[in-house]
């Protein structure tokens, strides 16, 4: 006589066989994570890169080809060199990289709890997150963001540029962002500067959308 398999018994392979391929597919989406990007190359020089909430920055000022150096151009190399506006928009950086706008700027402080009245931070603390902990006069920051902004300071025209006090950097429309310490050394202030005439050279980061 033929035996009729009972109803139970396949049923049950059938949701095992169903689980078995859910966990698999579950699976193959963790097997391979998008790749943590931790260097960019621009111009043929690798720039340490630090993801700092939905975006990632270069982590170190750009010191690729032009622009004007630091004193001799030996010292302080953490501070890169000094580009005028048209030399830094003329940087070919790979694709999705940019020079940061005031927003990007922005998102990028309140990451770290800065709080802003308009377009101004004043007195924040929160700014030491951003801040690198060497260079600076009298308020060496913690650097926990890893932005490592160095007082770089800036050059107009063919004075030295006086560092130890600003770190200030290019944005996408020719104004810039300053991180500064106070005059008292009690408190870091970020503002950002409307245009500034061709004589000015400034420090230059760049950033990408996750």
């Amino acid at each position: 006589m033929k035996r009729t398999i009972p109803y139970w018994p396949v049923v049950f392979l059938s949701a095992l066989l169903t689980l078995s391929g859910c966990k698999k597919e579950s699976n193959s989406q963790t097997d391979n994570p998008a790749p943590l990007v931790t260097s960019v190359q621009i111009n043929e020089k690798a720039y340490s890169v630090v993801t700092i909430g939905n975006q990632l920055w270069s982590a170190e000022n750009y010191r690729g080809p032009g622009g004007s150096p630091y004193r001799t151009g030996d010292e302080k190399p953490e501070y890169g060199r000094y580009y005028t506006f048209d030399e830094a928009k003329a940087v070919p950086v790979p694709a999705g990289w940019r020079i940061p706008t005031l927003q990007d700027y922005k998102a990028l402080a309140e990451s770290q709890g800065v709080l802003f009245t308009g377009e101004r931070a004043t007195g924040q603390e929160a700014l030491k997150k951003l801040v690198s902990k060497t260079n600076w006069r009298t308020m060496p920051g913690t650097n926990s963001s890893g932005f490592n902004a160095q007082p770089a300071g800036y050059i107009y025209q063919n004075s030295a540029p006086m560092d130890g006090d600003i770190s200030e950097f290019w944005l996408a429309d020719g104004n810039t962002v300053s991180i500064q310490e106070s005059a008292s050394g009690k408190g870091y202030t970020m503002m950002f500067y409307g245009t500034n005439g061709p004589g000015y050279r400034f420090t230059l980061r760049f950033v990408r959308n996750k």
